[in-house]
């Protein structure tokens, strides 16, 4: 296994010089293509707290995708989640960034997205993260991943994130909706991207915690809660005369048992993050519900698992696109 850690730029130095700044400076982590620094997460102390809502700079790389209209009278709509890879790059599950009831995965209109990186909760802001207006979107349908380029020029007024209305929101709040339209500037904000891991053998994963990031259910506007997933080599399903077990590797992608852990049903994209040779990197983002492959030989109910399509099989195409953007 190797992690896509990132360029490094330095003056010409006497040797000896330039090796102490590289001690003292680097993360002892591999590093080459384009992630400068990556995966390190800012929090008081790295133990996690499943169900305890996050702070601000736990997870500096986690982002929720809206889409706005423009209109003052409409708030932006969650959409999905994705995670930074670089300070100019998002990545995300293509499916939730298609227009609803689309034949030809038609995608949502670039200038109508909002990225809001490093969130903690959906309506609070913070000195860690930044809203970001988007340049470009790449999808690649094998995969269903799409790479989100972030407009870093000088940005126009953004729409504010308080409160948010998601989508699968049908029943609404009765609440009204209050719209602040407010700069997307924030001068505490440095990007921290997510690493990627690339050429993985699943199978090395297993007993490993993973996590993944769920707004809290006791308050629909909460904050965001960690909950620890462990990939065991098997799903053991039960609630029948027979319990089976199935693998919980299937190709290229992975499957939890979540049984009683309250996750939604909706599809947002969630992403899957897990800590590899000292830092934090992501391995994937969930199926789209539509087109899950069931398990075969599993007695789990449809609510009992989770499953995630890895991305590093198309990291040689996240490293061309993002080679022709910057070339």
């Amino acid at each position: 296994m190797s992690i896509r850690t990132g360029r490094i730029r330095v003056c010409l130095l006497p040797s000896s010089v330039t090796l102490l700044l590289l001690a003292l400076l680097l993360p002892a982590t591999p590093t080459v293509a384009y992630q400068r620094f990556c995966g390190v997460r800012r929090a008081q102390n790295e133990t996690i707290y499943p169900d305890i809502p996050i702070e601000p700079g736990e997870w500096p790389w986690h982002t929720l995708i809206y889409y706005w209209s423009g209109s003052r009278l409409d708030p932006p709509a969650k959409i999905c989640e994705g995670a930074l890879i670089d300070e100019r790059f998002v990545l995300a599950a293509a499916h939730c960034l298609t227009v609803r009831g689309s034949a030809d995965g038609e995608l949502l209109p670039a200038d109508q997205l909002v990225v809001h990186v490093g969130v903690v909760s959906v309506q609070q802001d913070n000195d860690r993260s930044r809203r970001f207006q988007v340049r470009n979107v790449t999808v690649e349908d094998e995969s269903d991943l799409a790479l989100i380029e972030l407009q870093l020029s000088e940005p126009r007024i953004v729409a504010k994130i308080l409160p948010d209305v998601s989508l699968s929101s049908e029943e609404g709040s009765g609440e009204e909706v209050q719209q602040e339209l407010v700069p997307a500037v924030n001068s505490g904000w440095k990007p921290i991207p997510v690493c990627l891991v690339d050429a993985l053998d699943l199978t090395s994963l297993y007993g490993t915690e993973m996590y993944i990031l769920n707004q809290s259910q006791r308050n629909r506007l909460g904050g965001y809660e960690p909950v620890r997933l462990v990939l065991d080599e098997f799903l053991l399903c039960s609630g029948s005369t027979l319990a089976m077990k199935s693998r919980s590797i299937n190709g290229t992608t992975v499957s939890f048992t979540i049984k009683d852990l309250n996750l939604p049903s909706n599809d947002r994209g969630t992403a899957l993050y897990f800590k590899h040779q000292g830092t934090w990197s992501l391995l994937g983002f969930t199926v789209s519900r539509a087109t899950r492959q069931w398990t075969p030989g599993s007695v789990c109910l449809p609510n009992d698992i989770i499953s995630f399509d890895c991305l590093y099989p198309a990291l040689d195409w996240v490293m061309e696109n993002f080679a022709d953007t910057n070339s």
